[in-house]
């Protein structure tokens, strides 16, 4: 009896294990069906946009919507979505397929709801975005570009053209307003017909972070900035009364250097921009990353790296085809701030660039968007460090010791001013997907004021919010970055353990190849095989922690 028994038993695993092994080559042959059409459909896509950005041209635009509605059409298909899901809780074994099945669920969540209502979010996005791309701002007549508006807002004493060009750089907000607002309505819709409460939380549960965790880690930011903001908002509010000869309370937006205050203001005696003015910014970049194994030439020969009209103003990358073609968009200028841009596009791109290319269609990438602005943010900031700088632009040791204590402030000012404006845009976003029917130019301001400390100017109702083009085009995506600033302190501290240092001010940058090594063995040629909690753990020791953003300040 106990003999039969046992066959039976034997027999039923046996049967389980068959069972198993069809489920996954079930799920195997759906995973290859769907590479064979969306892999091209994304490549093509991409490389609509990047022409779309570039020229600014309309019939790029619009191939590029066709493209991206095609896509929809894709990942809203109900037959597909039901048996993703089924193979979902069928418990694969199979680690990587497991995990190519989850990935590929979460994008095909979103979607499934009325095709009609996803073309229109579709549609009405390329509009916004091609309004956003080909805008320029124009003062006494003049159009001006996002550069010319920085170098005012940076340089110039003249109270009248400050508050020109800062209510210039607003204009794009009455031009898609109207639009941005129907496009919220159109997320919340999407959100509300697959079970979210709106498009804030869907976001987030999709990019697999908890809405609650993040609120609990924003909260820890806030409460363990506030003071050190006050502190400093009362020293560079000081310099900027000083400077514009007016009280402290009469200081406005315009007086900071940048529409947003998300960057530092020029509030010191050293401009770093006179250590690159003379300087050809993408070169310096290309000579850095080469010296740390992550050879970026082929990426600058692909990319589009200077300014001219109707070209997309901002800086971007693109992973074109997850094969190898990675390319930047900038419109380089002879700044630190351009340097640091260098810097930051070309981290994503090394990114993506030394993916592992063996790793299946689906699990190529970042871990998280977070985690590849964490790598970019890293480098980023080698534009304010005296050694780096030293290394790269031959600066003698008396110049070297003469911007040392002033960049470890202004690092500390930019780290501080932004973790602030993120906040701002964290909670307006989610004010925004909970009640977009409020007063919006007031909520905005509203935040910027709690979070920022900034005086909104008298009688101003003006869709602002809208001006800013993540709001409208890359929304609930913000809080992304100051999660890349919490992660880039723990690479640098694990970095520096690594090399068994006990200060990550000691780590050495250029000519280090041990850099290089770090990030493509421990976060790059992982990609999106595990979830980025499991990787951060994986490539640091450690769950993600703000502890050492705070110990770097």
């Amino acid at each position: 009896m106990i003999r039969i028994y046992i066959l039976l038993l034997i027999g039923l695993a046996v049967s389980c294990s068959n069972q198993t092994k069809k489920i996954e080559m079930d799920a195997q042959h759906l995973i290859d069906s769907l590479t064979m059409v969306i892999q091209p459909l994304q490549k093509e896509s991409a490389l609509a946009y990047w022409n779309a950005t570039a020229t600014g041209e309309d019939h790029y635009y619009a191939r590029y919507a066709e493209l991206e509605i095609e896509l929809t059409g894709v990942f809203s298909n109900p037959g597909t979505f039901r048996k993703l899901d089924a193979y979902k809780k069928s418990k694969i074994r199979n680690p990587e397929l497991a995990r190519q099945i989850e990935v590929l669920y979460l994008q095909y969540l979103a979607r499934q709801t009325d095709p009609e209502l996803l073309n229109q979010i579709t549609t009405l996005s390329t509009k916004v975005e091609q309004r956003f791309n080909t805008f320029r701002a124009v003062v006494d007549g003049k159009q001006l570009s996002t550069n010319d508006i920085k170098a005012i807002l940076s340089n110039s004493n003249d109270p009248e053209l400050r508050k020109k060009a800062w209510e210039a750089s607003k204009q794009a907000g009455p031009l898609v307003g109207k639009d941005f607002l129907k496009l919220v309505e159109l997320r919340n819709q999407s959100a509300r017909a697959v079970g979210f409460n709106n498009f804030y939380e869907m976001q987030l549960i999709l990019g697999e972070q908890d809405p609650a965790e993040i609120q609990r880690i924003f909260t820890e930011l806030d409460e363990d900035t506030r003071q050190p903001f006050i502190e400093m908002k009362r020293e560079i509010d000081q310099v900027l009364a000083e400077r514009f000869g007016i009280a402290v309370d009469d200081l406005r937006p315009w007086h900071y250097s940048d529409p947003f205050f998300q960057e530092a203001p020029v509030v010191t005696e050293v401009n770093l921009d006179q250590y690159y003015q003379d300087q050809d910014v993408v070169a310096l970049a290309r000579r850095f990353y080469n010296s740390i194994g992550n050879n970026v030439d082929e990426i600058l020969k692909n990319s589009d790296l200077y300014e001219r009209e109707n070209k997309y103003p901002h800086a971007y990358c693109i992973d074109i085809d997850h094969e190898g073609d990675v390319r930047v968009m900038m419109n380089v200028k002879p700044t630190e701030a351009w340097m640091s841009t260098a810097l930051h596009e070309l981290g994503h791109a090394v990114y993506d660039l030394k993916q592992d290319y063996s790793a299946p269609y689906f699990l190529r990438g970042p871990a998280h968007s977070f985690t590849t602005e964490a790598v970019a943010i890293f480098f980023e900031r080698l534009s304010k460090n005296p050694d780096w700088m030293q290394r790269a632009l031959n600066l003698t040791d008396q110049q070297k010791k003469a911007v040392t204590e002033l960049t470890a402030d202004a690092l500390r000012m930019e780290k501080l001013i932004f973790a602030r404006w993120s906040l701002t845009m964290l909670n307006f976003e989610k004010e925004l997907y909970a009640n977009p029917k409020q007063d919006l130019n007031k909520l905005w301001w509203d935040m910027v004021e709690k979070y920022q400390l900034l005086r909104r100017p008298e009688n101003r109702d003006m869709p602002d919010y809208a001006a800013k083009i993540h709001v409208c085009l890359y929304p609930v995506y913000y809080h992304n970055y100051q999660l890349g600033g919490l992660l880039e302190a723990q690479f640098r501290q694990a970095l520096a353990r690594s090399q068994d240092l006990k200060d990550v001010n000691d780590i050495r940058y250029t000519d280090n190849p041990e850099i290089g090594r770090f990030f493509i063995e421990k976060v790059f040629k992982p990609g999106n095989r595990f979830r980025w909690d499991e990787m951060i753990i994986r490539a640091t020791g450690e769950k993600l922690t703000s502890k050492y953003f705070i110990e770097q300040l």
